[in-house]
């Protein structure tokens, strides 16, 4: 391998980030959760996109069945896993790109989505869309890549989704 090609393989390289978002249900500060995107190259297929989400002991189990309903969600592109609960305050579940898996331009064109769209952002739509739970107005995200911070951000609602959800987490809860 001559330096060149090195240098051009780092480059197609897509480095290991992190978004964490603190607070998007409506309701409850103290429950958030985390994508974690792994190091990998980039023509390969993206792998599952991790989300941790954390939070008080009340809503999570809640929280974890109405993430159940999101295996209906409609997205031809993605898939999400049945969560699972690590704890009584951790909840697991990841975002599968399923863009590879239709036709070429309409899978080019899913995985270039998949690729450039954080899964923070599905997640959030399908949370509201497909469960109905109410997200906080303003939702707030922070990235990291290598553990130094790239950008925060705070978005109004309606740049995510169009219509709330009527779920509130912490009236659910018995």
């Amino acid at each position: 391998m001559q330096p060149h090609d090195h240098t051009m393989r780092h480059t197609k390289q897509l480095r290991e980030i992190s978004i964490k978002v603190p607070a998007p249900f409506a309701g409850v500060s103290d429950l958030g959760f985390t994508a974690q995107y792994r190091a990998q190259d980039f023509q390969q297929p993206m792998r599952d996109v991790p989300l941790v989400i954390e939070g008080p002991r009340p809503p999570m189990r809640r929280l974890a069945e109405l993430l159940l309903l999101l295996r209906e969600a409609e997205g031809a592109a993605y898939s999400w896993t049945d969560p699972i609960m690590v704890s009584d305050e951790v909840v697991l579940l990841a975002f599968r790109d399923r863009s590879l898996a239709g036709t070429a331009p309409a899978a080019m064109s899913g995985y270039v989505m998949n690729l450039v769209r954080p899964a923070v952002f599905p997640f959030l739509h399908d949370c509201v869309a497909v469960a109905q739970l109410r997200l906080s107005e303003q939702i707030e995200m922070r990235v990291t890549s290598e553990d130094e911070p790239v950008m925060t951000l705070a978005l109004p609602l309606s740049e995510i989704v169009q219509q709330n959800g009527h779920r509130l987490l912490w009236q659910l809860d018995s």
